[in-house]
């Protein structure tokens, strides 16, 4: 299974969240999300945020409620 799905996915609670700090000027998250995404597969110690369930406060429309069709 590890073989086939990656372990980190790109979601839209950290999108948004990049987007909100690159907005304040701070690109370091839009940088940490980048190189965890360019190996989705690999184990990365100290990235392990990245391949948590999305928070509670995520599960709201046009965050993680977002389908093909919106």
């Amino acid at each position: 299974m590890d073989a086939v799905n990656p372990k980190y996915i790109l979601r839209n609670y950290l999108c948004q969240s990049a987007i909100d700090a690159a907005e304040q000027g701070d690109f370091d998250e839009i940088r940490r999300l980048l190189k965890v995404m360019e190996r989705p597969y690999d184990e990365q110690p100290g990235m392990e945020k990245y391949a948590r369930l999305p928070p509670a406060w995520a599960y709201r429309p046009g965050v993680c409620m977002l389908s093909c069709s919106s």
